[in-house]
């Protein structure tokens, strides 16, 4: 048995309290009597009077209020199974995640900017189921149709080009695989979108197509890069070459995947930067293709069986009424009666307005769901399913720190049940808010309360796995940026080493111009002591000419006087001026030979 609204428990106090309230006013309404009246007259007073009969209708008035505290708190007993049903479209995005998908032309490249696209289109269902196929070389299920998209969002998230170790690109496996996806005993409403960037060498997509058509299975394909090609980067840097050296380039066979989708009615686009289209692709989903009803679950709704304990407190007070006509006891009567219709159509008030807010739940309308589970709320803030049902419809709006403080305030609950309910999706919410480490911690407690909770199991080793990738990739990332930072010194060391060289280089060029200067001002100068010792060595020349001339006339004169003829001059041989030339210094010698060629002829004075 359940309970719909404790907060009226309290009110069975009144009970003893009405008992003790009216054995003390027959106690002292006899008093009172025996006090005024004497025996005789009271007896004629009281003719008829029986104290059984007051007592049971004081039984009666106590039990018709008992039960009509038992009806406010709603007790609950017996439970149908409800089953939860969503319209919707069956979608099968199959996403190629071969190492072709890597190429850059596209930012941050290929494959991450189909993820993110495939992510917006979650974002845009309503009520639509989706899986995911992978596929390169081979293919396989990533995540079966599915109305928990964000389950959906953490298979997309680990899919990468080192999932499928197979190369190449099998669109027509693909094909296949994303039919086997779909119920086979339910044919209709199924749609596949087939992203991809390269073209099926190893079977005919076409022909896989064909019986996708068979199925009445539409196939939108969307082929992302661009006509011309481009090159696949290589884990080792660089790109990829063929055994001649060439680079790989990844092309794009439009023709067949055109002829994909008009073979099952659906289209083809060409993303060159990276927006796949799929707002537009899916708004045609919607007008094209009829929606269908889809099942997500069952849930356990017990049953509300105030109605009948509160017949019986009617039935009660209609008896004590009838009983007796004491005017007081039936105002007492119609004042309760009053009451409980009161409360009885605020119950049914809200009872509609409860399953106004399921409704809207169950349609994905979480603001209205939001709306309504707040009203409530504020009516019973103790209602703990209320929370908890509002917690569930902000999740899925995706408020999740409001979802968060709701399913935190729940975790604590007395009720176990609740208690592991609130602690697992408080997981599900720390893991959408980042926080992965609670997450963990959280999904653990809930598999402590309930260890047969396999969601909770699966989940909980998904945050560990997503933790240690997380880890993984931090570590990475600091690294890398470690390696920046230390490639960034070694730069800066570099360049500090250059600006060196070429300071040094500048100084040497200074030196050296300097250097230059100041031989060009010794030679300058050498050049002027030169010319003055020439100038002296002229005037000393002209000066020993002079010389020579006066004393050559005076020898004449004094040759004359005595009538003695001049002596010849002595001469030398050519080798013997050579000789004597040899030894003495630079300035005379030059100055011998200018002289000589002036006069033709080899000849020295012995004074020299």
């Amino acid at each position: 048995m359940m309970f719909g609204n404790l907060k009226f428990l309290w009110l069975l106090w009144l009970i003893p309290m009405l008992l003790f309230f009216y054995m003390w006013a027959a106690n002292k309404k006899n008093i009172l009597i025996e006090q005024f009246v004497s025996k005789d007259l009271k007896d004629k007073l009281l003719l008829g009077f029986s104290k059984t009969r007051q007592k049971f209708k004081i039984a009666l008035l106590l039990m018709a209020i008992t039960f009509s505290i038992l009806a406010l708190i709603r007790p609950k007993w017996g439970f149908h199974w409800e089953e939860i049903k969503r319209k919707g479209v069956d979608i099968v995005v199959a996403l190629d995640v071969s190492k072709s998908m890597l190429a850059e032309d596209v930012s941050p490249n290929r494959l991450e900017r189909a993820k993110r696209e495939i992510i917006d289109l979650i974002n845009l269902l309503q009520g639509d189921r989706l899986g995911l196929v992978a596929f390169a070389g081979t293919s396989f299920i990533q995540s079966p149709l599915t109305l928990d998209y964000g389950a959906v969002k953490i298979f997309l998230d680990d899919l990468d080009t080192e999932l499928i170790p197979v190369p190449g690109t099998a669109i027509a496996d693909a094909i296949e695989k994303s039919i086997k996806a779909f119920d086979p005993d339910d044919g209709k409403s199924r749609v596949i979108i087939l992203i991809t960037d390269g073209e099926d060498h190893m079977n005919n997509p076409l022909e896989a197509a064909k019986r996708a058509n068979e199925q009445k299975i539409k196939i939108y394909t969307i082929g992302i890069g661009a006509q011309e090609g481009a090159p696949i980067p290589d884990q080792g840097g660089g790109f990829k070459k063929d055994q001649k050296g060439n680079v790989v380039l990844t092309q794009l066979d439009e023709t067949s995947l055109q002829k994909i989708a008009l073979e099952t009615g659906g289209s083809y686009v060409r993303s060159v930067s990276g927006d796949l289209d799929l707002e537009n692709i899916y708004k045609d989903i919607n007008k094209t293709v009829e929606d269908k009803e889809l099942k997500s679950g069952k849930r356990k709704r017990f049953e509300e069986r105030y109605q009948w304990i509160l017949m019986l407190a009617f039935i009660l007070l209609i008896l004590e009424v009838f009983i007796s006509e004491r005017s007081s006891r039936k105002i007492l009567g119609i004042l309760l009666i009053s009451f409980l219709y009161t409360h009885t159509a605020h119950a049914f008030f809200q009872n509609n307005l409860i399953k106004d807010a399921e409704k809207n739940y169950t349609k994905g309308q979480y603001k209205e769901a939001i709306s309504n589970f707040l009203t409530k709320s504020v009516e019973n803030p103790t209602n703990k399913e209320l929370k908890f049902n509002l917690g569930n419809s902000y999740y899925k709006g995706q408020n999740y720190q409001e979802a968060y403080n709701i399913f935190n305030e729940l975790k604590d609950a007395s009720d176990k049940t609740m208690s592991q309910k609130a602690y697992y999706n408080l997981g599900n919410t720390s893991f959408r808010l980042g926080k992965l480490e609670e997450a963990i911690e959280q999904y653990h407690k809930a598999t402590t309360l309930d260890p047969s909770d396999e969601d909770a199991k699966f989940n909980l080793e998904l945050a560990r796995k997503e933790l240690k990738k997380r880890i993984e990739e931090n570590k990475k990332r600091q690294d890398q940026q470690k390696q920046d930072q230390q490639n960034q010194d070694q730069q800066k060391q570099d360049q500090q080493n250059q600006d060196q060289q070429k300071q040094d280089q500048q100084n040497q060029d200074q030196q050296k111009q300097d250097q230059q200067k100041q031989d060009q001002q010794n030679q300058d100068q050498q050049k002027q002591d030169q010319q003055k010792q020439d100038q002296q060595n002229q005037d000393q020349q002209n000066q020993d000419q002079q010389k020579q001339d006066q004393q050559k006339q005076e020898q004449e004169q004094t040759s004359a006087a005595t009538g003695e003829k001049p002596k010849p001059e002595d001469k030398m041989s050519e080798r013997e001026a050579a000789r004597l030339l040899n030894n003495i210094d630079e300035n005379r010698k030059k100055y011998l030979q200018k002289k000589l060629q002036q006069s033709g002829r080899y000849q020295v004075d012995k004074d020299w």
